[in-house]
């Protein structure tokens, strides 16, 4: 894997830069219980076991804040780290609002990118297995304004960004034409902006192209099957259901409030897009806390079953049988002994990543409010990964 150098290389600078002391971050972190009731030798062996853990998770810990530690003056950014369940580390770093010089604590708001394709992946398959979506179906059964599209557009297809839909993050045209549409388009604009050019990439299955319009798509398809708006659905369907308070989709005046944090470039704070209420390829703000409740349910059958919740997480593969390493919403790979299930976001200068390694029952979470961070955030998480990986 490729990431392996780059990591391998980032420690070592970061170990090596002068100045770099313990972060002063916004600290919520825990370590997992030791269990009781256990012989008295297995107790004090327990003991002993646990306490190295815990060695080693507070030296993980002190290396996240000095990693972390150059975020301190300005735009920053917030880590959790998961093991076994149990949240083991959890901070903020930096600031939310410069001007304001208000500090990123656990309970920051962020934009999450696209790493909010698996909620709409999440949502579409809660609607799969409530029989009111196939997905093998052509995404014109439920939007038939999209009839010209070959019957080969499927629903899994645009999960699996193996479609092949000329959008409008391809085709200035198309991008315009969205512009055109609306000042504000909605999930109902890219329709309209999509339908004259009438464009295909490539023939549905032959390769795979990451693709913002398709997700945008499955939005729409949620919005249609359900009866409800996209931020509705979610709210009803996952946010509420999983206690997730502090999290929402756009539009949504809540993001506006005092906990939101303000994104930035190197030239100053980024303004609100004209592409905010086009959702599902990525229109949703969370916290560290409600994505660990969001954590703990891809263990669980909270949402979903446990053959849907692996569905999500298998590689689509191309009509010649080759592996796309994506799932539903999410990269599926390996990183050294480990398959790992992970997923960058980034927009307006919010970027972010969420990484899972169930083998080791170890998720990360790397939020940050500027896009020219020395390390990014997958860097950061990977690295973070290594820490903790056996």
């Amino acid at each position: 894997m490729t990431h392996t150098l780059l990591l391998v290389a980032m420690v070592f600078l970061l170990t090596a830069c002068d100045g770099w002391g313990a972060g002063q971050g916004s600290d919520s972190s825990s370590d997992a219980p030791v269990e009781s009731g256990l012989s008295d030798g297995a107790g004090e062996r327990s003991k002993a076991e646990s306490g190295t853990n815990s060695a080693i998770s507070d030296s993980a810990s002190a290396q996240i804040d000095q990693w972390m530690a150059q975020y301190d003056d300005g735009p920053g950014g917030a880590v959790m780290v998961i093991q076994s369940g149990e949240v083991v580390h959890q901070k903020g770093y930096g600031l939310a609002d410069v001007d304001q010089e208000s500090p990123i604590t656990p309970q920051t708001l962020f934009h999450l990118g696209s790493v909010g394709k698996q909620l709409t992946a999440m949502g579409v398959l809660m609607l799969v297995d409530q029989g009111q979506v196939d997905l093998d179906d052509p995404i014109s059964a439920y939007i038939p304004e999209l009839d010209w599209m070959d019957e080969g557009v499927t629903v899994r297809r645009l999960l699996h960004h193996t479609a092949g839909v000329m959008g409008y993050d391809d085709s200035d045209d198309i991008y315009n034409a969205l512009l055109a549409a609306s000042p504000n388009p909605s999930n109902e604009d890219v329709v309209t902006a999509l339908s004259p050019f009438q464009a295909m990439q490539f023939d549905p299955g032959e390769e795979f192209h990451y693709s913002n319009t398709g997700y945008d798509l499955l939005g729409l398809l949620i919005e249609r099957i359900s009866g409800q708006t996209y931020a509705q659905f979610m709210e009803t369907a996952i946010f509420a259901p999983l206690g997730m308070t502090n999290t929402f989709a756009l539009p949504n005046e809540r993001r506006f409030g005092p906990s939101v944090a303000q994104s930035y470039a190197s030239d100053g704070p980024y303004e609100p897009d004209v592409l905010d209420n086009v959702n599902g390829s990525g229109s949703i703000y969370s916290t560290l806390g409600d994505l660990y409740l969001y954590d703990q349910a891809l263990d669980s059958e909270t949402l979903l079953s446990s053959d849907w919740l692996a569905e999500m997480v298998t590689s689509g593969t191309l009509n010649n049988g080759q592996e796309t390493h994506y799932g539903f919403g999410v990269e599926v790979d390996t990183y050294g002994d480990y398959d790992y299930v992970g997923h960058q976001g980034s927009w307006l200068g919010f970027d972010s990543y969420y990484l899972r390694f169930p083998e080791a029952s170890l998720s990360i979470v790397v939020l940050l409010n500027l896009d020219d961070a020395e390390q990014d955030a997958e860097t950061t998480a990977f690295a973070i990964a290594d820490l903790y990986l056996p």
